[in-house]
């Protein structure tokens, strides 16, 4: 399998999503961290939606940052590697390869990474417009 870039927005086609192949990926550090020195990859292989919905592929060295989730829902699943995430109630999950899970609209808490992990995502933008039934 190779790399995808981002498909356009009107495209139709299946587009497959590479977990090994992260050479094209943009790489950065956390903007909230919290300890450690965490860096990334992002590799995203589709956007849809004129921007509102996007997937790809993310991996994460060791550390701890903070996540706040604010506009949209992210539907992780784990590849590789094993991380923890915290609620802010202090609520604990712990996931590895082959789990999913949903990153709702206004999620604060944080992901712990012992050694590395490595999810493929897909993001979708909420609608905050408010809607005719709540203005009725």
């Amino acid at each position: 399998m190779t790399a995808m870039t981002a498909s356009p927005p009107s495209s139709t086609k299946l587009v497959r999503i590479d977990t090994q192949d992260l050479s094209q990926a943009r790489s950065g550090q956390p903007s909230r961290p919290l300890r450690g020195q965490t860096t990334y990859k992002t590799l995203e292989v589709f956007s849809g939606n004129a921007g509102k919905a996007n997937a790809g592929v993310w991996e994460a060295t060791a550390g701890a940052f903070q996540s706040n989730i604010q506009g949209y829902i992210e539907f992780c699943h784990i590849v590789e590697g094993s991380c923890r995430l915290l609620d802010p109630d202090g609520t604990v999950h712990h996931f590895r390869a082959g789990d999913s899970f949903v990153l709702p609209d206004g999620f604060c808490g944080h992901w712990e990474v012992d050694e590395r992990v490595k999810k493929v995502f897909v993001t979708t933008e909420v609608d905050t417009a408010p809607t005719e039934a709540a203005n009725a």
